[in-house]
């Protein structure tokens, strides 16, 4: 069974429409036999979003798949969400699909990512690629230094920043599997349910930005991450600086605890820049116990 979560807040009701129907068809694709699985839309709002549309977002996802809204307005940060979403619903999963509500699955998708999986049984965590207005790149990130997180929080895009594509790792060759890339994006993860139970949910003390980071980071310490280019998903929103200034004081402050966080770690943990940057295969690196297939 399929666990998905979506955890949103004021989110755009034809955005959810569209991210909804694409969750159905990309289960649809999975064929007759198919996986079970089960939606949750967990909303973080004020007030709820939900209205009388919840009907017509089951009717876009397909009597087949129970779809829950669960509206918590105390809003405890999006990785605290997903971490409760699994606590309450993942009782029987295999796998556990995390996302953003501005992200649509491609038809084929989850597809190609869990037949990518069955042929690497070693991977727990996969990223796809986005399609996103700058291009399509992988959802996985070189670790940031102080100038990158800078740069990114005042507005500069992979369009007018080497460093910010180089950070986004839009040098990769398009079409081959990384394993254990350095950092992945949480707007869309595929966890198994036994690398979900390792690594313990998202860091609570994450509000906003940068959870991410932290859980695919200690996924990639283990050999337990790669990113699945045929695993594509198109994603229209990401960027702390397109918001509000209230996400970009948070994108800052995650980013200040998840460096200290870094710094804490023994050397020999803590991701080399340099190195990854020269090596975008980086599964070659990786134990041989965990080596791909």
């Amino acid at each position: 069974m399929i666990l998905i979560s979506t955890v949103l807040h004021l989110a755009d009701p034809s955005m959810l429409l569209r991210h909804v129907s694409a969750l159905g068809v990309a289960l649809q694709q999975l064929g007759p036999s198919g996986h079970a699985a089960t939606v949750v839309l967990r909303d973080h709002g004020p007030s709820p979003a939900c209205g009388l549309q919840i009907v017509q977002w089951q009717a876009a996802l397909g009597s087949k798949w129970p779809l829950h809204y669960l509206h918590s307005p105390d809003n405890p940060g999006y990785g605290t969400g997903h971490n409760r979403t699994f606590a309450e619903h993942g009782a029987g999963c295999d796998w556990f699909l995390v996302l953003n509500p501005d992200l649509e699955l491609r038809p084929h998708s989850l597809r190609h990512a869990l037949e990518f999986a069955a042929a690497h049984p070693h991977v727990g965590l996969l990223a796809p690629t986005l399609d996103e207005p700058e291009g399509k790149r992988p959802a996985c990130f070189r670790p940031p230094d102080g100038l990158t997180l800078l740069l990114r929080a005042l507005g500069l895009t992979a369009r007018n920043s080497p460093r910010i594509a180089r950070y986004e790792c839009r040098d990769w060759p398009p079409d081959t599997p990384v394993f254990n890339p350095p950092l992945c994006s949480g707007c869309c993860m595929l966890l198994r349910r036994s690398t979900w139970d390792t690594l313990g949910g998202f860091d609570p003390g994450f509000f906003l930005y940068f959870e991410d980071f932290e859980l695919s980071g200690r996924a990639g310490r283990l050999g337990l991450s790669a990113w699945c280019p045929g695993f594509l998903v198109q994603h229209s929103g990401g960027g702390a600086a397109r918001k509000d200034w209230l996400h970009r004081w948070w994108f800052v402050r995650s980013g200040f605890r998840y460096q200290r966080k870094q710094a804490a770690l023994p050397a020999a943990d803590q991701h080399d820049a340099a190195a990854t940057s020269s090596n975008p295969n980086i599964g070659a690196a990786l134990p041989a116990q965990a080596q791909p297939k």
